[in-house]
């Protein structure tokens, strides 16, 4: 065995031990657990239905006026900072991800800010916990998912909510997982460029100037981000093999392979 191989075995054997010990504490999270149970409403809520995943790519400003318009009678998820590109003004997403520790921390006007954007329509959050009293200070904010995600990857992961899930580090993979829990047998991807490694960060469907500024990744951390999360899709893909669910991705320019691609105007 060469010491690269047994590097990932000797990880897999402490990643398997950290799961176990995130299993007990989760069990004895009494406060996790009844928020969580919040979640059994969506359970196959839109079982059988399409959904559309909209990244924040720059290759959603290639949509064409016509798939934009037709979008606003899909099922949506938007996230992150969709809510200031032209296609998050003119479609409203049912459901919006925010799951990274920025918008807890550093970022909590986030939350308001999409529900202001949104008005009388403010889709429905999906979030971590720790962002609990962050959403319930916000006027007019709705319904939320907590998602709880504390064990890692080995070689399997989980959509089911009201549960501790694998965490993927990736909030479009915790949008996938999400739509599956809610039962959508079909998931398409948009705006999932899947290239920040080759441009810094660079590029996305809004102006990013302000964001850039406090970004400080080099080439290292995105290339091991990206391979991290490029196995967790794998481990997606497989997941919904399982349960015969669709994923595909429509966006063209993508380097994501887990999933088969299209072309959007198959689709749209």
């Amino acid at each position: 065995m060469d010491k690269f191989r047994a590097k990932q075995v000797l990880d897999d054997c402490i990643f398997s031990a950290y799961n176990f010990l995130a299993k007990l504490m989760f069990l004895a999270n009494s406060e996790a657990r009844g928020m969580l149970k919040g979640n059994r409403a969506y359970e196959n809520k839109h079982l059988g239905e399409r959904c559309f995943i909209l990244g924040t790519g720059p290759s959603l400003n290639d949509l064409s006026d016509s798939q934009v318009k037709a979008l606003g009678k899909e099922r949506v998820f938007g996230l992150n900072s969709l809510y200031k590109a032209e296609i998050g003004k003119q479609v409203t997403p049912d459901y919006y991800a925010l799951v990274d520790n920025n918008f807890w921390e550093g970022l909590q006007h986030t939350y308001g800010e999409v529900v202001e954007a949104y008005k009388g329509n403010a889709p429905v959050f999906i979030t971590d916990p720790r962002a609990k009293s962050i959403v319930e200070n916000v006027a007019h904010a709705g319904d939320v998912v907590y998602v709880y995600a504390k064990k890692y990857p080995v070689s399997e992961v989980s959509f089911e909510l009201h549960k501790d899930i694998y965490a993927l580090m990736n909030v479009v993979s915790v949008c996938i997982v999400t739509a599956m829990y809610m039962g959508f047998k079909e998931i398409y991807l948009l705006g999932c460029d899947y290239n920040a490694f080759c441009n810094f960060g660079r590029g996305h469907c809004y102006d990013d100037e302000d964001e850039l500024e406090e970004v400080s990744f080099n080439l290292s951390f995105y290339l091991k981000y990206y391979h991290i999360t490029t196995e967790f899709h794998y481990l997606i893909a497989k997941l919904a093999k399982k349960h015969g669910v669709k994923i595909v991705n429509l966006t063209d320019v993508s380097l994501l392979d887990a999933y088969p691609r299209r072309p959007v105007s198959t689709i749209l």
